[in-house]
């Protein structure tokens, strides 16, 4: 009886550590988990393109998507040249990145140029089809899907008329190497004629020039006018010393960036934007095909007031506030619109 006790004990001995081996060998063979990288690239650094960037990491975040856990961000800017644009695109395609997040036209200009397998998700493009990004809203016809920040232009120039309806010229700065801001200049000159306005253009082909377009402008206009522009937002200051200097109500199309010194904004919250690019994003890491998914456009705008700016340049405080309230209620006619003033 004893000797068959043993035997059984030696038994089970053995059975346990071919278990505890056999276990130990899967484990071995079992591949680990893969973590994700995406490579982020925009084309200069501002308020607008970071807000994208960090809104769409915090919604990655919030999706489950753990940083350095589960993914690992490149985060790369091109400081505004399109070399260095075109440099990062390629780095991320030589390292198989398993996607790129383009912030801004010019960058996923790049982006596009350096792939055709690597999916590609765009944020912050005006115009999509016109960069050469896409060749379809619904289907984009290659690895390439995104969301579009198209500003209201025709609400901004309307927003102008309200504020100042005795209005007669609006000035804009623009870098006309920029396909967005081509675009939104189009539709501001159509905005204006169609308001009674006259637009007076300064183009810019960096934003070292950006200065001397702005005190081009004075004496000649009633208030000035910033879309999207790269060029021109990463230079803001600028315009912002130029028009506080001289009494000129300067209007962003980004409300962002209200607070550097601009006296009011019509546009989308870019934090927003971010975060709604990444639903896209995870939707291809686990397995859609870019093509497959709708370019989307940016949902809600805000409409914001700087109070700060009109006691400095010597607007009535009262009077804006009735035309922003009123330019409010006709906005909700057509979605959801945040108002809200800076200052004060």
């Amino acid at each position: 009886m004893l000797k068959k006790t043993k035997i059984l004990t030696t038994l089970i001995v053995i059975v346990a550590v071919v278990c505890v081996a056999l276990l130990a060998y899967f484990l071995y063979l079992a591949p680990e988990e893969k973590i994700l990288t995406i490579g982020i690239t925009q084309i200069v650094d501002h308020p607008a393109l970071n807000a994208v960037r960090d809104g769409f990491i915090d919604e990655m975040t919030k999706q489950g998507y753990i940083k350095d856990k589960d993914v690992v961000y490149d985060l790369q800017n091109a400081q505004g040249d399109m070399a260095t644009a075109n440099t990062i695109a390629q780095k991320f395609v030589s390292e198989g990145v398993d996607l790129i997040l383009s912030i801004a036209t010019p960058t996923s200009q790049a982006a596009v140029n350096a792939t055709t397998t690597i999916p590609i998700v765009f944020s912050a493009i005006t115009d999509p089809i016109g960069a050469g990004l896409v060749k379809n809203l619904e289907n984009s016809g290659n690895n390439v899907t995104g969301i579009s920040d198209l500003t209201p232009v025709r609400k901004q120039f309307e927003l102008i008329k309200e504020m100042l309806p005795e209005a007669k010229a609006v000035g804009t700065i623009y870098n006309s190497a920029e396909a967005n801001s081509v675009l939104t200049n189009e539709l501001a000159k159509e905005a204006c004629a169609d308001l009674g306005l006259k637009l007076i253009e300064a183009t810019v082909s960096s934003s070292a020039d950006v200065m001397l377009a702005a005190r081009s402008l004075v004496g000649k206009v009633d208030a000035i006018y910033v879309s999207t522009d790269n060029a021109v937002v990463s230079a803001l200051d600028a315009v912002v010393q130029v028009t506080n200097e001289n009494n000129i109500p300067l209007v962003l199309a980004d409300p962002t960036t209200l607070e550097k010194g601009a006296l009011v904004a019509l546009g989308f919250n870019y934090y927003q934007h971010g975060q709604q690019t990444a639903p896209i994003v995870i939707k291809i890491l686990e397995g859609a095909k870019p093509t497959d998914i709708p370019v989307e456009f940016a949902k809600n705008v805000e409409l914001a007031l700087n109070l700060d700016i009109a006691k400095e340049i010597g607007m009535s405080e009262s009077s804006l506030l009735s035309a922003l309230e009123a330019f409010k209620i006709k906005l909700e006619k057509e979605g959801e619109v945040e108002f809200k003033t800076i200052g004060g």
